[in-house]
């Protein structure tokens, strides 16, 4: 999925080249593989939580032969408890993947996986841009390309976005009514999904292990990474978390889609720290206005969070205007960063 708002040419365009060097320098990037691998191993082991509690609730539901009715006139507290920790485990193992979104969706080498777990569209939204893969379900249903393991399967199957993923309505909560994200996931489903979500936890892990940052994959990921303000806000201003009721997004509602937003951005951070010194060797005040721009841009989307942490609502008007603020930032600090890039004669990526 093209995460690019800005290309590298547009980019080059805003700024004036600064002094090139015969040669890349080198540097230790192995604090930028030590962040992945932390958090790509906290997924692997929230993830398979995750499935040992979704196993136990395909388990439940077999010894009913899949009645999901009869289960929860039976067992509804249980049921229950276990739905309200699948969600819990689901949204820990989201959290680290979003915190590594950053290093993760920009560096080519690691890319395949961004698609796969968490933005790639099914073939049936986009046949020209989904990704080819089959999801195996336990009772031996094949889905070919049926989009992204994290927000187009496993979150409305957990939530009951899309029908077909629901076994069935329930009473979670036992107030009497039956809420809009009150239900019973498909067990075949939901159990298949969390199984692959698993394998590829691990799949991430080990290629990260494998993996050594390069200079190109460090400024790759700040250019590729930062300008997507747009894309994240908009997801924010459709999702339940602005429009409520009326959202027709069958994703973003475990959390606000700014809290994606928040981890990402720290990734990124994470990762600029990594070069500030060649940077800062090559111009100091270059490396100066990308920190400060790090600072801006990040206390900007920080403080939009914290208020809406807080009860503030915004409406859709108000997000756009925030998104627009947002992006702004993010292109003028893309511009430095490529502008970095091109000082220490770092070839990049960029479609």
């Amino acid at each position: 999925m093209k995460r690019a708002f800005i290309t590298l040419a547009a980019l080059l365009l805003l700024i004036t080249p600064i002094l090139a060097q015969e040669e890349t320098p080198t540097t230790d990037l192995s604090a930028i593989k030590d962040y992945a691998l932390e958090h790509a191993q906290a997924m692997e082991t929230d993830s398979a939580a995750f499935l040992e509690t979704v196993q136990s609730y395909y388990d439940l539901l077999a010894e009913y032969d899949f009645d999901y009715e009869a289960a929860f006139a039976a067992e509804g507290e249980t049921l229950a408890d276990t739905i309200t920790l699948a969600r819990e485990q689901w949204l820990a193992t989201s959290t680290d993947y979003e915190l590594n979104e950053g290093i993760v969706a920009g560096t080519p080498s690691l890319e395949q996986f961004d698609v796969l777990l968490d933005a790639g569209p099914s073939a049936e939204e986009a046949p020209d841009e989904a990704l080819e893969w089959t999801l195996v379900l336990p009772d031996g249903t094949e889905l070919e390309s049926p989009g992204n393991l994290f927000h187009s399967l496993s979150e409305p199957a957990l939530y009951g976005t899309i029908e077909e993923y629901v076994g069935a309505p329930a009473d979670l909560d036992g107030d009497g009514e039956i809420g809009a994200t009150e239900i019973l996931p498909d067990a075949n489903f939901l159990l298949g999904v969390a199984q692959r979500l698993n394998e590829e936890s691990g799949n991430l892990v080990t290629t990260i292990e494998a993996w050594e940052p390069s200079l190109e994959d460090a400024f790759n990921s700040l250019v590729v990474m930062i300008p997507t303000m747009n894309e994240y806000f908009g997801q924010w201003k459709e999702s339940a978390f602005v429009i409520g009721d009326e959202a027709e997004e069958d994703a973003f509602v475990a959390t606000s889609r700014l809290f994606d937003i928040v981890s990402i951005l720290n990734g990124l951070r994470v990762t600029y720290d990594n070069v500030s010194p060649l940077v800062a060797d090559a111009d100091t005040e270059l490396d100066a206005q990308i920190d400060e721009g790090f600072d801006s841009l990040q206390t900007f989307v920080q403080g939009v969070f914290d208020d809406e942490q807080a009860g503030v609502a915004f409406d859709p008007e108000e997000v756009d205007l925030l998104g627009t603020e947002a992006q702004d930032r993010a292109e003028s600090l893309a511009a430095l960063a490529a502008q970095a890039a091109d000082a220490l004669n770092v070839t990049l990526e960029i479609e």
